[in-house]
């Protein structure tokens, strides 16, 4: 074994490539992942996201995590809700959208047909939109199922508003 001029053999210094690779690899793979099933989204949002308003889906600049945040909570409510349509407005717009611009916005999911569920129009500095909507859609989910256990009232409502 010869050693280098700071005593390292070339077994050492395989042995660390070795190791920071491995764990280079891991980090890639945990963050895309691969280990926990979560899908990165490759194009955006999902599909069964509709933005409507004055302030356009660029406009926001949605981060990647922000996307991950609403695609997963669209994923998590897909068997409650068929359709998300988010309506997006500017409190005053000045230029570009950043994380105190005021946005007025309201959510209106559909279901299978029956009923839709509806938000009143709240406003929200832009840096809490996505968990305001994430929030939303989960106590909307919880609010509609308890809605349906009654079905002599869901005959004479066909729009829920929470």
């Amino acid at each position: 074994m010869t050693k280098n001029a700071n005593g390292f053999t070339q077994s050492h210094v395989f042995g660390v490539v070795l190791v920071l690779l491995i764990a280079l690899g891991s980090v890639v793979a945990f963050s895309t992942g691969v280990f926990t099933g979560e899908k990165v989204p490759s194009d955006g949002l999902s599909g069964l996201v509709s933005v409507k308003g004055t302030v356009k889906l660029e406009a926001l600049a949605l981060s990647r995590n922000e996307v991950v945040k609403i695609n997963r909570a669209v994923e998590e409510h897909k068997d409650t809700f068929t359709q998300i349509g988010l309506f997006l407005d500017a409190k005053s717009l000045s230029g570009t959208i950043d994380d105190k611009t005021v946005l007025v916005w309201a959510m209106v999911l559909e279901t299978n047909g029956e009923c839709e569920v509806r938000s009143w129009s709240r406003k929200v500095a832009r840096a809490d939109l996505v968990p305001q909507m994430v929030l939303y859609m989960s106590k909307a989910a919880r609010e509609y199922e308890q809605f349906k256990k009654f079905p002599d009232v869901k005959q004479d409502f066909k729009c829920l508003y929470i």
